[in-house]
């Protein structure tokens, strides 16, 4: 498995890297997170910017311009100044995706296509689902293509807030994923009982042995809180904690986090 390094953060099997999101509605509020987060025991810094996008009033009369998409530039921009030599991700979950902004597919990839432009994320995170739960794999790749073309990495993210694939098609669905090239596969998954999250990371595992990877998997929920931690045992190179705000049910705040992980891994 290819090793990923990003600035001066390697990803791979082992201990997780710390992602830590950021869920601020106004410039204001997301510089302010940043700051703290950047002073946080964590390796990663995401910006959710669905947080910011459901904020504007009237946003789809706001994306039809300039304004609207250069001020979410100059907001990235800050966000990546000030963390420095912490990787960005750069994040816009629509809602049928557990995300907080209803905007269509277009206009999401308006967004990716600018700030891959940018040069300001090391990271942008494409969902393989569009808004009909379909996936359009041409598309995907075209988009995955251009994001590599000016120099971003992606992650390609599935997310189910109801339920655990079953093994066979939680392999399924990342050889698929895997496939289209990107540099990071995601897998979050809702685990009902602690089978659940035991199959999550025997599919990590076995992901992990046949060389597919990156992988970041996690299952959400109380139940699977213990893979947040575990499951850089398995193959998993990243997990997430909260800061001012959690964006995932089941996750822990960043110092409970480093915590566990000091426990698990050893400090």
């Amino acid at each position: 498995m290819e090793v990923l390094k990003v600035k001066n953060t390697v990803f791979k099997p082992g201990r997780p890297k710390v992602v830590v999101p950021i869920t601020g509605n106004t410039p204001e509020k997301i510089i302010e997170e940043c700051e703290k987060a950047a002073a946080m025991p964590c390796d990663v810094i995401e910006w959710r910017a669905d947080y910011y996008l459901a904020a504007i009033p009237e946003l789809e009369n706001a994306l039809r311009t300039k304004e609207a998409y250069l001020d979410l530039v100059k907001i990235l921009d800050d966000v990546n100044y000030i963390a420095d030599t912490k990787p960005v991700i750069f994040t816009v979950r629509r809602k049928g995706q557990g995300g907080e902004v209803s905007i269509t597919k277009e206009q999401n990839d308006s967004i990716w296509s600018l700030v891959a432009q940018s040069q300001l994320a090391d990271f942008i995170d494409v969902e393989l689902f569009d808004e009909n739960d379909t996936v359009d794999e041409y598309k995907l790749q075209e988009q995955i293509d251009q994001i590599h073309e000016y120099g971003s990495r992606v992650i390609l993210s599935y997310h189910d807030f109801n339920g655990m694939p079953s093994p066979e098609e939680m392999v399924n669905l990342i050889s698929v994923m895997h496939g289209l090239g990107p540099d990071v596969c995601k897998v979050a998954a809702m685990a009902n009982s602690e089978e659940d999250a035991r199959t999550l990371l025997k599919a990590t595992a076995f992901l992990t042995r046949k060389g597919i990877g990156p992988l970041v998997t996690m299952a959400m929920g109380e139940a699977g809180t213990t893979t947040r931690v575990a499951a850089g045992k398995y193959g998993s190179c990243m997990t997430f904690a909260s800061g001012a705000q959690a964006s995932a049910p089941g996750q822990a705040d960043v110092f409970t986090m480093k915590k566990w992980l000091d426990k698990y891994y050893g400090e």
